[in-house]
């Protein structure tokens, strides 16, 4: 990686006849070639570039044995509907929607929220499904919420010394695969309205929510932000049991496919303002036992869903802009954004650290990113890494040239920035005419 970064060992520093030496006038395209064969390399595999994120991943869960942590799975539509040169693009929703599909699964701290590092990584392309797995992926479902068991037996071989919690979104609301998952994984999921029997009798989660509210048994939890205005977090709880059949498409077919119930915790969460106006409602199924948290946990794991949507922006953002990569095959592509999610992952670290050292190299990062940010929040995950980026280009710069080198070039090219620049003379004031 040191040598990919500084793009090449035989650039040198010595300026003749006016001209960089020939080897530091072609380091930029000595780093292009060296991260072509990078991300080219077959011997560079998806589980090695993963294996550092996993021992983060370990020596957090390892500093905190037992306790209950959240995976969070989502997917992303990595975009690229004018790159032709793309010739394993996959069609999406329709024929102008194409690119990758990437899942990921991100470990979260169940207590602060903070994203930890990815436990599994998956780009689907038009030929393959690309996996940080050891053994390869055959056949990649085409539906999301058909991949999760696969990815949930995976993360279960790693081992990891906690209670693991998946956290999903509402796609995943689904009888047939609450049966596939149940016992031995624990899931939580966003709902939607569906027929559920609570108490031996039929009836659905919105009149479970309607008699709750009727009969004012909400409890207040706390303060929480919606839509960034302070807001007032109300939660209640109740079990409730899937038994309808489930339905799968067969040759084009809806088909009922019955199956054994399954009983769950139905947390109902409603965000007011001040004047007790509902601002949110989250409707929450979880097998999570009551020992691993109580309803306002459960409502706080799931805010913490929120998590994966900001690392999905960061690596569409951020300086990263892998939307605008020009690499032809997923493969490429998918080593280039495993290297950017262990740099997302070094940031996260970094934000954690509050000792004198740490908050003066943030400050740093924030001055290289250019970004204007509040007084009240000087230091942003985005800005961290933009600022990295910078980092990285100016330390290849300086490894590449010596001081007196880049001074010179400096004050032949823009004097203004030199070091021993003269600053122009004030010019004087003329005496206004009266």
């Amino acid at each position: 990686m040191r040598q990919l970064q500084r793009g090449g060992q035989s650039a040198q520093s010595t300026i003749r006849d006016g001209r960089p030496a020939a080897d530091a006038a072609t380091a930029t395209a000595s780093f292009a070639q060296k991260l072509w064969r990078f991300t080219h390399n077959s011997r560079v595999t998806y589980p090695a570039l993963l294996d550092p994120l996993l021992r983060s991943a370990r020596e957090f869960t390892n500093a905190r044995p037992d306790r209950v942590q959240l995976v969070v799975h989502d997917w992303c539509t990595l975009a690229f509907p004018n790159h032709t040169a793309k010739l394993d693009r996959k069609t999406l929703s329709h024929d102008r929607d194409v690119g990758y599909d990437l899942h990921l699964a991100l470990l979260v701290d169940a207590t602060t929220g903070s994203p930890v590092a990815p436990l599994d990584v998956t780009l689907t392309t038009a030929n393959a499904a690309l996996s940080t797995r050891p053994q390869p992926i055959p056949d990649q479902p085409a539906a999301h919420v058909d991949q999760l068991l696969s990815a949930m037996k995976h993360i279960d071989r790693l081992e990891l010394p906690a209670k693991l919690v998946h956290v999903i979104d509402r796609e995943a609301d689904s009888v047939g695969h609450w049966r596939a998952w149940d016992p031995d994984h624990v899931v939580l999921v966003r709902a939607d309205d569906r027929h559920v029997r609570r108490g031996g009798q039929p009836t659905k989660l919105s009149e479970i929510h309607a008699g709750f509210r009727a009969e004012q048994r909400f409890e207040p939890v706390g303060l929480v932000k919606h839509h960034g205005v302070e807001a007032r977090q109300f939660v209640a709880e109740t079990r409730v049991v899937l038994h309808r059949p489930a339905k799968r498409k067969v040759r084009g077919k809806s088909v009922e496919m019955p199956g054994r119930p399954v009983e769950l915790r139905f947390v109902m969460t409603e965000v007011r303002n001040g004047d007790g106006d509902v601002l949110a409602t989250w409707w929450l199924l979880t097998n999570a036992p009551a020992a691993w948290g109580d309803a306002a946990e459960v409502a706080r794991w799931y805010y913490f869903r929120w998590r994966i949507e900001s690392t999905f922006k960061l690596l569409k953002s951020a300086g990263w802009d892998v939307e605008d990569w020009l690499q032809r095959k997923g493969e490429a592509l998918f080593r280039k954004l495993l290297l950017v999610i262990a740099n997302c992952v070094q940031v996260w670290q970094l934000e954690l650290r509050q000792d004198a050292s740490s908050e003066w190299f943030k400050e740093i990062l924030m001055r290289l990113s250019g970004r204007q940010v509040k007084r009240s929040v000087p230091v942003t995950t985005s800005g961290l890494l933009a600022g990295l980026w910078v980092w990285l280009a100016v330390r290849a710069v300086k490894e590449d040239h010596d001081e007196a080198t880049i001074e010179d070039l400096l004050a032949k090219h823009l004097p203004l920035y030199a070091e021993n620049a003269v600053p122009p003379p004030t010019p004087r004031k003329r005496k206004k005419d009266v």
